[in-house]
């Protein structure tokens, strides 16, 4: 029992410290992450900090337990290229922002409106002043219908628009394949609703149609390129129309 008594004194002693210690533990540093920095460069571990320093906070320089890491998220969170951020303190009163940013797939420049990004969660980001990515420019005549989540972001309404699933989708295997990746720089659609692919080598204009079985259409131009025109000429043929199943109409100039 006297035992018992002494270790319940000794707890408590050492807990007591522990909170006395945690409560003059001051925020001596703000080191900041940036994910996939040299992937994409939408924001800056310079910006992080300043939106963290205008925010309400007191931070460094002030008792670690009067910071809300959650509030510091969520302010970070609303800044559009940001994807998520976690904020936490280590023993050492050092206060870690690890932010994430988005991932554009597409950037959309409709005719007579204003461009933006779409990115891999359905998001519209703005145009960037400082970073441009590489990424597929789809123009002309774009319309897609837009919405807001419950958080208040603006999002591509892709519910029941299957032919910009299919676009998303013909970006992604664009994006993840080695030639196509390098060799289709923009989709523009045209007013009679074919999509028309332009490439970087060779001054042709690909009519593709619609975007479905767009990996079979690729697959044929593919196909194309190594049999034709890698051994007559890039420049041969001025037309090249993928529209139709199954076929290949080549206009020669």
């Amino acid at each position: 029992m006297i035992i018992w008594t002494v270790l319940t004194a000794s707890f408590i002693a050492v807990t007591g410290f522990g909170m006395r210690k945690n409560d003059t533990l001051l925020c001596k540093e703000i080191v900041i992450s940036v994910s996939d920095s040299l992937e994409h460069r939408f924001i800056t571990s310079n910006q992080v900090r300043k939106l963290i320093e205008e925010g309400e906070e007191e931070l460094q320089g002030y008792p670690v337990e009067s910071i809300n890491t959650m509030n510091l998220e969520v302010l970070l969170e609303k800044n559009p290229y940001v994807s998520n951020a976690e904020v936490y303190m280590n023993v050492e009163g050092k206060l870690f922002a690890d932010v994430y940013q988005r991932k554009p797939l597409i950037r959309v420049m409709p005719s007579g409106g204003e461009g933006y990004y779409i990115d891999t969660e359905w998001r519209i980001l703005p145009l960037s002043d400082q970073y441009t990515p590489n990424v597929l420019l789809v123009s002309g005549n774009v319309n897609f219908s837009k919405e807001k989540n419950s958080t208040g972001a603006l999002l591509v309404d892709n519910s029941e628009d299957r032919e910009l699933n299919e676009l998303m989708s013909f970006s992604k295997y664009a994006a993840d394949h080695p030639f196509w990746r390098n060799q289709i720089v923009q989709v523009y659609r045209a007013k009679n609703g074919d999509f028309e692919i332009i490439p970087r080598v060779g001054a042709h204009q690909i009519i593709f149609g619609s975007m479905q079985n767009y990996k079979e259409k690729l697959e044929q131009l593919k196909l194309l390129y190594d049999q034709g025109l890698k051994k007559y000429g890039w420049n041969r043929y001025d037309k090249i129309n993928l529209k139709y199943s199954n076929q290949i109409i080549c206009t020669k100039r």
